[in-house]
């Protein structure tokens, strides 16, 4: 059984030697599903409680996302932008939505402890997203 709930943050970001706009540094506000699955019900009759799993979504996105603006730490406008402010955050990758993806559900997985993170859906725009 599943279930999946569907969550919203604003970010800004650069890709680094991107031979289009994208390299530009910019912004987008994301649309994020995270869907859970497990093969038995809990006591109370749930795959898992939609509170609980907002509480371990949103510490992800609250703490490294939403606001933020990410940039490679290869791209050398890291350092001058980490400067100027130091919430920016530098990532080990090229910050493209289907490397966030990876890294937020990585950042989710790591807390679910009562059911199965089965994936995740993150759209950029409002008709381009990744799945993991």
């Amino acid at each position: 059984m599943k279930i999946a709930k569907e969550f919203w943050f604003s970010m800004g970001h650069t890709l680094h030697h991107h031979p289009g706009k994208c390299a530009n540094l910019h912004g987008h506000n994301y649309r994020l599903q995270v869907v859970v699955e497990s093969d038995r019900l809990n006591h109370q009759g749930m795959v898992m409680d939609f509170g609980d799993l907002k509480e371990i979504v949103n510490g992800v996105i609250d703490d490294n996302y939403d606001h933020r603006f990410l940039v490679a730490g290869f791209d050398p406008r890291a350092e001058p932008l980490q400067a100027i402010d130091p919430t920016v955050v530098v990532t080990q990758y090229n910050p493209t939505v289907e490397m966030l993806a990876e890294a937020i559900k990585a950042g989710i997985y790591a807390k679910m402890h009562t059911a199965t993170l089965s994936n995740i859906t993150l759209w950029e725009t409002e008709n381009s997203y990744a799945e993991v």
